[in-house]
C-alpha cells in the first residue's frame, strides 16, 4: 500500500508542489491558513516518500549535523527551563517547520536546475505582494506609509524587513545565473520596485541592511561599473522622490546625525540599550541554556524574577518592560534574544549552522558553474544583510526563520553540485 502511495505522491510531485506553496506565501502576513494546509499536506506527501525509502537524507553533512544539533539544544533548553510548555509549543510553531523544511529541500532536490522552481516560488511571493500593495494603496498612502502600517489588508506591515531578504537573494540569482530576457527583465523590474517601496516605508536599518548586501555582491562579482550606474540612478531616483514628498526622507536624513546613535530616545536608539540592557540582567541569571525556545515569554520573565521590582523606577528599561505586554516586549537583537531563549550552548549551535553555510561558500568560490556563483553571491548579499538587519532585530523565527533555513538547504543543495561536478536535476 505504502508503494502505490508513493507512486502516485511521486507522479504528480506532491512534496514539491506543496513546499512551493508554502514558500510562496511566505512573504506575507496573511494567508497562515493556505500556508499551514500547504505544510500538512506537504508532510504526510513526504512521510510518504520516507516511509517508501525514497527520501534520504544525508546526515554526514555538517550544516545537516548543526541544524540538529541546535534542534536538540532547543529541546533540551526547553524542558529544563521555568516555561517548558510554552517554549515546547513555540518550537513546534517554529523551528519544527525550519528543520522539516530544511530536509525536504536537501531530500528532494538536486542542483540548481532542480532547485530554480524554489527560487522562483519566493521570488513570485514577494513580486505578487508588492503588486498587490501598489494596486490596493493610492500614493498618498506609500507616501505616508507609517500612518497606514497597520491598517488591514494594506500588505504595508513589515514590508521592508521582508526585502531584506529577497532583494539581495535576488541581486545574487540575476548575477549568478543565466535566464531568458523575459525574466532577468522581470527580476530588475521587481527589485527596483521593491527597492522603491521599501524606501517608502520609512525603516532605515532595513535600507541599510539589503543596500549593503547588494553592494558586497556587485563587489563579490567585480561589477564595479554597474555598482557606479546603480548608485547614479538611485540618486536620480531619490532626487525626484524627495520632489515629490520631502517628508519621506526625514528619518534618512537621521542616518548623517550622531546623536541618532548616542540619544536612546525616540529620535535615535529608541529605547534599545535600555532594551538591551534589560535583556542582559536576565541572560546572567540563566547563561547557559536560557529560558527556553521563544522569545514572547520575556515580558514574563521581567515580572516572575523580580526585574521590574529591581530596576530603577524611574529608568527606561523599567518603562520600556512595563509598557510593552506579552508578545511585545522583545530584545530587539538577535544575538541577545537568542541567549535569553538557549542561552550560550545555542548561540554556539546557531553560529555553528551558519558557519557551514559559509565555509560552503569559501571552499567553492574558484568554482565557475552557475550553481556555485549562486551559492557564494547569495551567502554574501544574504548573510551580510541579515547580519546588519539583526543588530536591532531578532529574526530566526516565523517566517523570517523558515526563509532563511529553506535558503541555507538550497545553499546545501548548490555546494554538493559544486564540489561533485554532477550534472543536476530533479529527483
Amino acid at each position: 500500500m505504502i508503494s502505490r502511495m508513493e507512486e502516485w505522491v511521486s507522479s504528480y510531485r506532491l512534496v514539491t508542489v506543496f513546499l512551493l506553496i508554502f514558500l510562496f506565501f511566505q512573504g506575507f502576513r496573511e494567508f497562515t491558513g493556505v500556508r499551514n494546509t500547504a505544510f500538512v499536506l506537504m508532510c504526510l506527501a513526504f512521510a510518504v516518500r520516507w516511509s517508501a525509502g525514497k527520501a534520504k537524507v544525508n546526515l554526514s553533512d555538517k550544516t545537516s549535523v548543526a541544524l540538529i544539533v541546535l534542534l536538540a539544544v532547543s529541546l533540551i533548553s526547553s524542558v529544563v527551563g521555568p516555561y517548558p510548555g510554552e517554549s515546547l509549543s513555540a518550537i513546534r510553531k517554529n523551528l519544527l517547520y525550519q528543520v522539516v523544511v530544511f530536509f525536504v529541500i536537501v531530500s528532494e532536490y538536486q542542483g540548481l536546475k532542480g532547485l530554480r522552481p524554489v527560487f522562483y516560488a519566493l521570488f513570485g511571493g514577494f513580486a505578487l505582494r508588492s503588486l498587490a500593495l501598489v494596486l490596493r494603496n493610492d500614493p498618498h498612502v506609500l507616501f505616508n506609509w507609517l500612518d497606514h502600517n497597520n491598517d488591514p489588508f494594506t500588505f504595508l506591515k513589515g514590508y521592508a524587513m521582508w526585502a531584506t531578504f529577497y532583494i539581495p537573494l535576488m541581486a545574487a540569482y540575476l548575477y549568478a545565473c543565466k535566464e531568458s530576457v523575459k525574466i532577468r527583465a522581470a527580476i530588475v523590474f521587481f527589485i527596483m520596485l521593491e527597492t522603491g517601496l521599501a524606501f517608502l516605508n520609512n525603516h532605515r536599518t532595513q535600507i541599510v541592511a539589503f543596500g549593503a548586501g547588494i553592494v558586497c555582491i556587485m563587489f563579490a562579482g567585480r561589477r564595479y561599473k554597474l555598482l557606479a550606474w546603480g548608485a547614479l540612478a538611485i540618486f536620480i531616483a531619490g532626487f525626484f522622490a524627495y520632489q515629490a514628498n520631502p517628508r519621506s526622507f526625514d528619518r534618512y536624513k537621521t542616518l548623517l546625525s550622531p546623536q541618532t546613535y548616542v540619544s536612546n530616545d525616540s529620535t535615535g536608539l529608541n529605547d534599545r540599550l535600555a532594551i538591551w540592557q534589560g535583556t542582559v540582567d536576565m541572560i546572567q541569571e540563566r547563561p547557559l541554556l536560557g529560558y527556553g525556545y521563544g522569545w514572547k515569554k520575556i515580558k514574563n520573565v521581567a515580572i516572575d524574577a523580580g526585574w521590574l521590582d529591581k530596576w530603577d523606577k524611574d529608568g527606561r528599561t523599567h518603562l520600556y518592560f512595563t509598557e510593552k505586554g506579552y508578545g511585545a516586549a522583545n530584545p530587539h537583537n538577535l544575538i541577545l534574544q537568542i541567549l535569553f531563549e538557549i542561552g550560550i550552548i545555542g548561540l554556539v549551535a546557531f553560529l555553528f549552522f551558519w558557519l557551514t553555510i559559509v565555509w560552503k561558500a569559501v571552499v567553492t568560490w574558484r568554482v565557475e558553474t552557475e550553481g556555485a556563483r549562486l551559492l557564494r553571491y547569495s551567502v554574501v548579499g544574504v548573510l551580510v544583510s541579515y547580519v546588519i538587519i539583526n543588530a536591532t532585530n531578532g529574526l530566526w523565527q516565523e517566517s523570517h526563520g523558515i526563509l532563511l533555513t529553506a535558503f541555507a538547504a538550497s545553499a546545501t543543495v548548490l555546494y554538493k553540485e559544486a564540489v561533485s561536478g554532477a550534472d543536476s536535476h530533479p529527483q
